[in-house]
């Protein structure tokens, strides 16, 4: 029974493979933006890009499962407010969500270094 209470930690292939692969899809999706017409399509597929690659630059330092999963919640709501953010031309919201987005996945692996580190004790 407390096998079932504990969360399955995160696999460092598994963790490799979806750094791999989000960061593959950034990549496309930034090598596409050239191609397309359109300022808030250009604009959307760019800043899919960003979000896929903080999703990918954080999933090497998550613990579980549930972690990565939360994770890919974030990146697609990150997504659809990019969508609304883009499509409807609200500027403040992009920059904020391209600033959001990368400090969040920096935030990751520098929580995990300092997790361990007691400062008043």
């Amino acid at each position: 029974m407390a096998k079932r209470l504990q969360t399955p930690e995160l696999s460092k292939p598994l963790a490799g493979l979806v750094f791999v692969l989000f960061w593959a899809v950034a990549i496309v999706a930034w090598c596409l933006v050239p191609g397309l017409v359109g300022h808030g399509l250009r604009g959307f597929v760019a800043d899919t890009g960003i979000i896929f690659a903080s999703v990918g630059f954080a999933a090497p330092f998550l613990a579980t499962k549930a972690h990565l999963l939360g994770a890919i919640a974030l990146g697609a709501l990150g997504i659809a407010l990019f969508a609304v953010g883009d499509f409807l031309n609200i500027q403040l919201l992009v920059y904020m969500l391209r600033l959001l987005g990368p400090v969040l996945a920096v935030l990751t692996p520098v929580n995990k270094l300092s997790n361990g580190i007691r400062i008043f004790n």
